[in-house]
């Protein structure tokens, strides 16, 4: 697997964890109102790992 799909998937996989909601009998929710860090920390590496992808994105452009 090439650098780039790993944080591509890594980004994508944190974002999606980061906006996910419950769904119940009292409508929905945010997965993470209870424990706000959770969504912080999230946020946080999905960003990290954004800018990790464009970096190797950006490397593998110069290859070319």
């Amino acid at each position: 697997m090439k650098r780039r799909n790993l944080w591509m998937s890594l980004t994508l996989m944190c974002v999606l964890f980061t906006i996910a909601f419950t769904f119940d009998n009292n409508g929905i929710h945010w997965i993470w109102k209870e424990t706000v860090q959770v969504g912080f920390v999230l946020s946080l590496a999905s960003v990290i790992f954004a800018l990790l992808w464009f970096k190797a994105s950006g490397k593998l452009k110069a290859k070319d």
